[in-house]
């Protein structure tokens, strides 16, 4: 995505995020060419507890390696979860270039918990005792399809048995390089801290981490020549 169309729709995200309110986070994903991704620009990400060193949920992941966005221009309206259980509503714009390329995405969270406490209060204008709650339970049948949060020691057992890890088993160098591999690929290292995460749940020095890490740049590079 070139800088005039980041300048775009950061404009166009400010714009919103003026007349919504804080209530409603803004979120522009661009995707890199070499297949990587990063958050271009953010708006009270507090919400969620993310900053521009964040990768892309599981859930953007997804919708990028089904090609939705052949498909839909957008997906809107489902559940997301953040931070200490907040629950959102969100939504994704598929920032496209002229051969329906995928370049970007723009996310919109809006935090629903702020609407549930709305609802309290005027529920109870009209003198209707209902919890926030209840007001929950309502929507309860409806799962999350998406966490906004990262918590990469849940993404390493997703790739590797936590029985296995936390009984001490050696893993090959291989297995090792290829979790680091996957984790690379998801993003997790472009957050503050990452590698030492990282290093303490597969049981490795910080260093060894970064050694691995370096192999596969370079052999990375070794495939594209």
């Amino acid at each position: 995505m070139d800088k005039e169309l980041i300048r775009h729709y950061t404009n166009l995200m400010n714009y919103f995020s003026v007349i919504l309110g804080p209530s409603y986070e803004f979120v522009l994903h661009v995707l890199d060419p070499d297949g990587g991704s990063h958050i271009a620009h953010i708006i009270n990400g507090e919400l969620s507890g993310r900053n521009l060193g964040a990768p892309l949920t599981d859930y953007a992941r997804q919708l990028i390696n089904e090609k939705v966005y052949l498909e839909k221009d957008f997906v809107a309206n489902y559940r997301s979860k953040g931070a200490n259980g907040k629950e959102f509503r969100s939504s994704t714009f598929f920032i496209k270039g002229e051969d329906n390329e995928l370049l970007g995405l723009l996310c919109v969270n809006f935090d629903a918990d702020h609407h549930y406490h709305l609802a309290k209060e005027v529920l109870k204008l009209a003198q209707l005792d209902v919890s926030t709650q209840d007001l929950k339970k309502a929507t309860e049948k409806e799962k999350p399809i998406e966490n906004l949060t990262i918590n990469i020691q849940d993404m390493i057992y997703s790739l590797v048995d936590k029985n296995i890890l936390e009984s001490g088993a050696k893993l090959s160098q291989e297995q090792k390089i290829s979790i680091i591999s996957k984790l690379k690929e998801q993003g997790i290292f472009n957050i503050k801290g990452a590698v030492v995460d990282v290093a303490n749940t597969l049981g490795v020095s910080v260093a060894s981490v970064y050694r691995y890490l370096q192999m596969i740049n370079h052999s990375e590079k070794k495939q594209l020549r």
